[in-house]
């Protein structure tokens, strides 16, 4: 693997489009119901690892740029004093941007256990078997408190938070369904690492598109795998659940939970929009029930097909440095070294890339280094 400004550079440009892609998912109420929300979230995933793999590999293709990386490249190695560039003034703001976001981010996990605790010190202690029959892998701890305003799993921590709410019994399981399954789908570990990619991408907007909605898209794929067997009337009165807490929820901007100074990306909870968005989606649920796999495997496969290809500058050589007559001949022709470490074969008049510069055909050319201009 190696890491380069090209690579990087076609990193943040597929980055981009893929998650223009993601928000269109999202934001599309027309496109999202006849999508299974397993590609809404496998593209997530293939964003996530697009943008921890900038690097180029063994099969990336170098394509010439000129139009745009040969500015980039000159505007990044321009010299500020002495040998200290724009490239290395950038690399030095982003590292001090790591460690300030990495400061913050440890202030906030604290945060998140002071509210953790306070919260279970100050809650109706039970446990998911007192109202599902389940194992006791899943039997998780659920505490009732009248400090925060919706469902709410915090951190990593296995124990479901519930508002004391009046609700029946089976409204409770489907609550309780919920938030199981967020903990089963390691929702909330798929939020660090979200978390982890903006404490590193901190200065690139559209990473903060992305962690605002991916709440969104988690919480619609828990309902999707909630209700999938459903009936008519069961899908019904779990959406009738989605109102109560909605409403509750506009009753009581009161509560602790309301009033968080910790970012929604590190609990799972709802807000009324969030509601209101799944509610919609739920009551017009007419969306496929079955996703092509060769569809999700397209998918998964996207984010190495695009490390294929990267951008490169280039400057045409200045062949007469090295020849005063055109090569028409295997005894005149010569390696040329370029400046990014690439090769090219100088034989009748032309230039080849070369890709293996190992190859015994080139041993006994001799190798010329590019001038740089």
């Amino acid at each position: 693997m190696l890491f380069s400004v090209s690579s990087f550079f076609i990193t943040l440009v597929m980055s981009t489009a893929l998650i223009l892609l993601f928000e269109l998912f999202i934001a599309q109420k027309r496109l999202i119901r006849f999508l299974r929300m397993d590609v809404v979230i496998l593209l997530a995933i293939v964003i996530i690892i697009r943008l921890l793999l900038p690097f180029e590999y063994t099969f990336t293709i170098s394509i010439p740029f000129p139009w745009v990386m040969n500015h980039l490249q000159d505007f990044l190695k321009f010299n500020l004093f002495m040998s200290f560039t724009i490239l290395n003034l950038i690399c030095l703001i982003w590292a001090v941007g790591i460690i300030i976001q990495f400061i913050r981010y440890m202030q906030i996990i604290k945060k998140c256990n002071l509210i953790f605790s306070i919260l279970k010190n100050r809650s109706i202690h039970k446990c998911v078997a007192d109202y599902i029959e389940v194992s006791p892998k899943h039997n998780y701890s659920v505490c009732f408190t009248e400090d925060i305003e919706s469902p709410m799993v915090i951190g990593l921590k296995k124990v479901i938070f519930l508002p004391q709410i009046k609700l029946d019994d089976f409204e409770i399981q489907d609550i309780l369904k919920h938030e199981m399954q967020h903990i089963k789908n390691h929702d909330n570990l798929i939020k660090q690492i979200v978390n982890l990619i903006k404490i590193i991408y901190w200065w690139f907007p559209p990473i903060y598109w992305f962690s605002n909605k991916i709440q969104l898209a988690l919480e619609m794929r828990v309902d999707q795998q909630i209700t999938k067997k459903y009936s008519k009337t069961q899908l019904f009165n779990y959406t009738n659940v989605l109102i109560k807490l909605k409403k509750y929820m506009i009753e009581n901007s009161h509560t602790i939970s309301s009033t968080l100074p910790v970012s929604s990306s590190f609990l799972i909870g709802d807000n009324k929009k969030v509601l209101s968005y799944r509610i919609n989606y739920l009551l017009n649920s007419d969306y496929k029930k079955n996703t092509n796999w060769l569809l999700l495997l397209i998918i998964l496969l996207f984010p190495f097909t695009t490390n294929s290809v990267v951008f490169e500058a280039y400057t045409p050589p200045p062949i007469d440095d090295y020849t005063i007559k055109s090569a028409n001949s295997v005894k005149e022709s010569f390696i040329l070294k370029h400046a990014d470490g690439t090769y090219s074969l100088f034989v009748n008049g032309k230039l080849k890339k070369i890709n293996d510069i190992n190859n015994d055909l080139y041993s006994n050319l001799p190798i010329i280094n590019e001038t740089e201009n």
